[in-house]
């Protein structure tokens, strides 16, 4: 019999040694910004590892797996492709690489190679719960779940293709705010929000109440932490019309924004 923690102790420590492994490549680049590689792939990587460890999962199980999995395929071929355009270490780096100094070469190892593999542990490991769920037949649960989650998908998706249609057309520092970005800043952190979402009452149907921390953590993350605050303090110091555009758009709701103009509209 499989040890119980096995299929969720392998999946961390895989990810951990994965992570491990391309920390030097980084070093002898003087680029972090390679970890990206690991991060679209690694949350699909894990659950598949916990799947095979466990046995074959259920119809959730399965439901999970392909969901999670188009989820991470979409991710890496995004951030593969920004790589390969941009060419230079993500300016979130750049800064942690000048406030750490010469004690970064090996800090990054721990605050980014390492801690994006736990997190990708934390995310994941509500699903890799729902992977025990038996053989019963998907619910209206499940199902309304895989089509949030599908919406949410969708939503990333042209999301991120106007940003980078944007860029490959407009000035260095353009701004931009048509498409979906005139309604909402973060499009593509609410579409993963939504798509987590999702995924939870996959969870929730198969047993896996644990699935309900995957939104609310990639929620803090996105909201609180490192998604949208450092997105808008860079472009707050490197957009000139940035500070007016995020007093006029919303963040993440994009009632708040009809709300503000259908207000300024009966303004004297």
């Amino acid at each position: 019999m499989v040890d119980a923690a096995a299929p969720f102790l392998i999946p961390l420590i895989a990810a951990v040694l994965a992570f491990a492994a391309l920390w030097p490549v980084s070093v002898m680049r003087r680029d972090v910004s390679i970890v990206e590689v690991l991060w679209g792939p690694g949350f699909f990587v894990q659950l598949a590892i916990a799947a095979a460890v466990r046995g074959a999962p259920g119809p959730q199980g399965w439901l999970l797996l392909g969901l999670i999995g188009l989820w991470s395929a979409r991710l890496a071929w995004v951030l593969l492709g920004r790589r390969r355009r941009e060419g230079h270490e993500d300016p979130r780096y750049q800064s942690m690489r000048a406030s750490w100094g010469p004690a970064f070469w090996w800090q990054s190892l721990f605050v980014v190679f390492c801690l994006q593999a736990f997190l990708q542990w934390l995310v994941v490991l509500g699903p890799m719960t729902g992977l025990q769920a038996g053989a019963a037949p998907l619910g209206w649960l499940s199902i309304v779940g895989a089509l949030i989650a599908l919406a949410g998908l969708a939503l990333e998706t042209v999301a991120d293709r106007q940003l980078d249609q944007f860029k490959r057309t407009a000035g260095p520092n353009a701004l931009m705010m048509t498409g979906l970005r005139a309604h909402v800043r973060h499009p593509n952190y609410l579409g993963e929000i939504v798509f987590w979402s999702g995924i939870a009452l996959i969870c929730v149907e198969a047993g896996a109440w644990l699935g309900l921390a995957s939104p609310l953590l990639i929620t803090l993350f996105l909201t609180r932490i490192s998604g949208a605050p450092l997105l808008d303090e860079r472009l707050s110091a490197t957009r000139p019309d940035y500070a007016a555009y995020r007093a006029r758009v919303p963040g993440f709701i994009p009632l708040a924004s009809n709300r503000s103009r259908a207000a300024g509209d009966r303004r004297p």
